[in-house]
């Protein structure tokens, strides 16, 4: 468990099966391979577990 999730007290592995909204889903789908994408107040990362699957370039922060 990294630092981030264990100065918080959460289990990675809670969010690691967490369904995307359909909103992003449909983004994702739309932008080119290998786009570069910001996720800022990206909370625990989902979002950015599905950009990296996606092969995005990306940045998340906040």
């Amino acid at each position: 468990m990294n630092d981030y999730f264990q100065a918080r007290g959460v289990n990675p592995q809670m969010y690691k099966n967490t369904k995307l909204p359909a909103y992003f889903k449909e983004v994702i789908e739309s932008l080119p391979s290998q786009s570069k994408v910001l996720d800022f107040g990206c909370g625990f990362g989902q979002n950015l577990l599905a950009l990296k699957e996606k092969n995005f370039d990306f940045s998340g922060g906040g």
